[in-house]
């Protein structure tokens, strides 16, 4: 395949090379951090680099604010996901979380190393090319699982391609489509992408890796972070879609997973999380309850005082006599 070696995509080579020689510095225990903001073009979510590797002593470990998978085009050489170092060749994929730290560079006798490098934040993805109900559901939240910060130890996932023809006609397509900007082209981007995710989920299935559905074990596991998220945060304003962007599902389709799973909706376990919090400071100390409203999150007491009734079937004040 010469064609992706003939796109001539000048401005972001220069842009992405720039970046890296800006950060550059050896590993000494410093971390950068690349943003979205220097590789995305104006109004887009989406990137397409391809990048020549430099050797270990000029290597760049890095994190990033976006979601990037990692395809090895040609060549040979090292990819480092946080503690953990992988021996790379062509047709390897990885999926980098945002956070995670990584680095690819070549060996001593390795002559080349070439990545295709997909950028793109949660929300590039449009739910409406995304039938949750079957394949791309199962991709998603298998391969971008470990969003949360308490699962960060999620770092990648890593495949070796068996079709290698189709996914460089893919990402020739991909490229083409990128840098000619043609009318529609953030539309194809989409598609192209889910593509290259759904292929990538059929060579796992075929190599074995999952022999049953993981979507019931996956969607809990996410879930449960969602969960733990309102708990650890109940008094604060969290809106349903930071929630769906940090599982990497549309709105309406976590909203429906964490009804299923919970019997609540998430609003109705963020009223149950603060009114229980709010019970328990009632019985427990002796601050005044348009305080203890406050402290658990409500700005209006009549708003406090109507969701605690509601859900106690009795007042605040009365339920402070009883104790």
């Amino acid at each position: 395949m010469r064609g992706l070696d003939k796109l001539n995509n000048t401005r972001l080579r220069i842009s992405y090379a720039t970046i890296k020689s800006y950060y550059h510095e050896e590993m000494c225990g410093v971390d950068r951090i690349l943003y979205g903001e220097s590789f995305f073009r104006p109004r887009e979510l989406f990137s397409i680099v391809r990048h020549a590797e430099v050797e270990r002593d000029q290597w760049f470990y890095h994190s990033h604010d976006f979601l990037e998978i990692c395809y090895v085009y040609r060549g040979s050489g090292f990819h480092r996901i946080g503690e953990m170092e992988y021996r790379v060749g062509r047709g390897d994929v990885f999926i980098i979380n945002d956070g995670t730290k990584h680095a690819f560079y070549r060996g001593e006798t390795d002559d080349e190393l070439i990545t295709y490098n997909l950028l793109f934040k949660p929300g590039f993805i449009d739910d409406r090319l995304l039938p949750f109900d079957d394949f791309s559901s199962l991709s998603l939240s298998y391969l971008f699982e470990g969003l949360w910060e308490d699962e960060s130890q999620m770092v990648g996932l890593r495949l070796s391609m068996g079709n290698l023809n189709e996914i460089d006609l893919l990402l020739n397509d991909m490229s083409l489509e990128y840098n000619n900007a043609f009318s529609g082209y953030q539309a194809i981007l989409r598609s192209y992408l889910i593509q290259f995710i759904v292929k990538m989920m059929r060579v796992l299935h075929l190599k074995g890796e999952e022999l049953e559905d993981p979507r019931p074990r996956r969607s809990l596991s996410l879930i449960e972070s969602a969960v733990k998220h309102l708990q650890a945060n109940y008094a604060k304003s969290i809106a349903i879609e930071d929630l769906a962007r940090k599982s990497f599902f549309s709105k309406n389709y976590f909203a429906r997973l964490f009804k299923e799973t919970t019997g609540m909706t998430v609003y109705q376990y963020g009223q149950q999380m603060r009114i229980e919090e709010a019970s328990r400071l009632i019985k427990n100390t002796d601050k005044a309850l348009g305080e203890i409203a406050r402290e658990v999150g409500y700005t209006d007491y009549k708003t406090f005082f109507s969701a605690f009734r509601k859900l106690k079937e009795v007042s605040p004040q009365v339920y402070r006599d009883l104790k």
